[in-house]
């Protein structure tokens, strides 16, 4: 095989692993006892799993997110039908939007903006909230709900998963 051929060889097999990586990326595994459910639009797909109850389905295990693009906005997980743990979301590029973890009466929820630069961190202990805010000088400001919409207008999932962190926490 000459040069070339081994070249284009390569070149088509990365080709291949390439399209394959995007499926495999959106694929979740539900815990035993739950089955996968999803929705999908334009602005990207939803997938998560739940579990059936007397009283209906409750979402149990991993909520993950796409943009349009095939890579996750977000992924958080439930437990009983309360987001627990991490959440961690992306913006369509890659970079990351927000980091945060919930537990029963506490969290932390931390806001980046496209550059990478922190622009709020919630943290709540004891269910007491305390919120800081910074502009894209890094200049600490006050927190304003509005003006960080604004600032952050690329994390199209900003107000969604605000509002499953404050009810993994038991603020909302």
């Amino acid at each position: 095989m000459g040069l070339r051929a081994a070249a284009t060889s390569i070149v088509s097999l990365l080709a291949l692993v390439v399209a394959v990586v995007p499926a495999l990326g959106q694929s979740i595994t539900c815990p035993p006892g739950s089955k996968r459910g999803g929705t999908e639009s334009e602005a990207g797909k939803f997938h998560w799993c739940e579990q059936a109850t007397p009283g209906g389905a409750v979402r149990q295990g991993p909520m993950v997110g796409f943009h349009p693009n095939g890579r996750r906005s977000f992924e958080l997980n439930f437990v009983d039908g309360s987001p627990r743990g991490p959440l961690r979301a992306w913006y369509e590029g890659g970079q990351p939007s927000m980091t945060g973890e919930t537990r029963p009466d506490n969290g932390t929820l931390v806001l980046w903006d496209l550059g990478g630069r922190k622009r709020a961190q919630i943290d709540v202990r004891e269910r007491q909230v305390l919120t800081r805010a910074w502009d894209e000088e890094g200049r600490e400001e006050r927190y304003e709900e509005a003006k960080l919409a604004k600032a952050l207008p690329g994390n199209r999932n900003l107000g969604f998963l605000m509002q499953l962190w404050a009810v993994g926490i038991g603020i909302q």
